[in-house]
């Protein structure tokens, strides 16, 4: 999963901390849906499989923010509902 901030983003924009400060917001194309690899975890959730997945990656304010995770969705049009709810209501993307 350490990769995944280098891939191209599919949708990017911009949120705003506190309702001020502008951050980034991207989301990338995956063909792999990343299990959590907790072994108490049923095999169907622990294991990473083969699924087009969207992940929402955020940086915070600050200096030296590293991409966050914003969560995966099944579709981009998810994805982009997710983000808005994690990130706040003034989230603008670019076209």
């Amino acid at each position: 999963m350490k990769d995944i901030d280098e891939q191209v983003a599919v949708k990017q924009g911009h949120w705003f901390y506190g309702g001020l400060t502008l951050c980034p917001v991207r989301i990338v194309h995956l063909h792999t849906r990343f299990g959590s690899h907790d072994p108490e975890d049923p095999p169907e959730l622990a294991a990473d499989s083969s699924a087009e997945c969207f992940y929402i990656r955020y940086r915070p304010p600050g200096p030296h923010g590293q991409w966050q995770s914003g969560g995966m969705a099944m579709s981009l049009r998810e994805a982009m509902f997710l983000a808005q709810r994690k990130l706040g209501p003034v989230l603008q993307w670019e076209d």
